[in-house]
């Protein structure tokens, strides 16, 4: 998309050069009137269930792709907090970074202004009502979360109070042993 842009602006340019003075222009013949028919526009069935579940594909498929660079560069970031490289350039890291971030920018404006300026009028402000839906789901998904990770804490904990009981259980137990063991030692010692 990018390069399709700067091909445009390449082309506009060129247009709206002036020409040089050194040329002379060019004589203007005025343009011999030519009839002209109308032409009747042949009517294209277009399955607007289709047209909208393909924009719905291409934009499934972009997101996914969106996620991966977020993913990539969030593990790009981890990497370098917690991972430490002596052979790496720090320049080049910073330099890809910087690239995956702007790359980022990009898309989303993209993506934006494609959604807002290029859904058909049946899907509506399409991309305000999927960013607010989003934004739904992911409160969805930190409740969900929240409670997997209680879940799990809850679990951890209730194994951890097992292995303490049983210490104290084990411990009690080899406590009496010993008492049991020392009066039966007291009482022979005793006769």
């Amino acid at each position: 998309m990018a390069q399709e842009r700067a091909k445009q602006e390449r082309a506009a340019r060129a247009k709206s050069r002036k020409p040089s003075r050194t040329k002379k222009p060019a004589p203007r013949t005025p343009p011999s009137p030519k009839p002209v028919a109308k032409k009747k526009e042949a009517y294209v069935a277009v399955n607007e269930t289709q047209v909208m579940a393909d924009i719905v594909t291409q934009l499934s498929t972009f997101f996914k792709l969106q996620e991966q660079l977020a993913d990539h560069i969030r593990e790009e970031e981890e990497k370098s907090k917690n991972v430490y490289d002596p052979d790496a350039n720090l320049m080049e890291a910073a330099l890809k970074r910087v690239m995956a971030q702007d790359q980022m920018a990009l898309l989303e404006t993209e993506i934006r202004e494609a959604m807002v300026y290029g859904a058909p009028k049946e899907m509506g402000a399409l991309y305000s009502k999927v960013f607010d839906m989003r934004d739904v789901i992911k409160i969805e998904q930190d409740k969900a979360r929240k409670k997997r990770d209680d879940e799990s804490w809850q679990r951890k904990e209730e194994e951890r109070l097992l292995k303490e009981r049983q210490a104290y259980l084990l411990a009690t137990i080899l406590f009496l042993l010993y008492m049991w063991l020392l009066l039966g030692l007291l009482h022979r010692i005793g006769r």
